[in-house]
């Protein structure tokens, strides 16, 4: 048990030296000036363009921020991009940011739910591993290690498709010392924190004598 808490504690605990270089990564530092997400460029078909704040596309490709009543994923708010096939299957709808993966990386960890190819660094496309799911997201991680102390562009791309189009959203980006956990040991890792969760509770919880009257509150 003393090994998986350590694990978790190593796999969540993320400090802002370990992002140093990139910027709101969880995109909580909201709207722009010149209607963008701070920090971010967004595309589209490799153009930079706007940014919609909580609404979305019905004629093409978008870049959106979304919120509020579009639901959550991490926080307030969330990327939502719009690759769409509405337009003969040519609207690509991207965001990047550029800067330097700190020394030590082992991994990647985001949530959200983007196609298995819709992330690169430095043009480089990133291997992803699905780690775990529920209703509402997925996790995803990539192992790059080989890119630790490198200056790029990280780039999430929702690529267009003839029929439908594609739409990713992107949250809780992280950079990790920690290698890619296999999905099982992320099961184990989430118990791991239950457990230590429900035992703080049962200490904060106060003690009632079976015999006591009950207190309204």
């Amino acid at each position: 048990m003393k090994t998986i808490l350590v694990l978790v504690v190593q796999l969540t605990m993320l400090t802002d030296a370990w992002s140093q270089g990139f910027v709101n990564l969880n995109f909580e530092q909201g709207y722009g000036v010149g209607e963008s997400i701070p920090g971010w460029t967004a595309y589209k078909d490799n153009t930079t363009t706007t940014v919609l704040l909580n609404n979305i596309s019905l004629s093409g490709g978008a870049i959106c921020l979304l919120g509020a009543n579009f639901g959550t994923i991490e926080g307030n708010y969330y990327a939502y991009l719009q690759g769409s096939g509405i337009n003969a299957g040519i609207d690509t709808a991207g965001i990047g940011q550029t800067g330097t993966i700190p020394l030590g990386t082992q991994s990647l960890i985001f949530w959200g739910n983007v196609g298995m190819n819709d992330v690169s660094f430095n043009g480089q496309n990133l291997a992803l591993t699905l780690l775990g799911s529920n209703p509402n997201y997925n996790i995803y991680g990539t192992d790059i290690s080989s890119y630790a102390g490198q200056t790029g562009q990280l780039l999430f791309t929702s690529y267009s498709s003839q029929v439908g189009g594609q739409w990713d959203s992107v949250d809780n980006i992280q950079f990790s010392a920690t290698p890619v956990p296999e999905p099982n040991s992320l099961g184990l890792f989430a118990l791991g924190g239950l457990i230590v969760a429900w035992r703080q509770w049962r200490k904060s919880s106060p003690k009632v004598s079976p015999n006591s009257s009950p207190v309204e509150r």
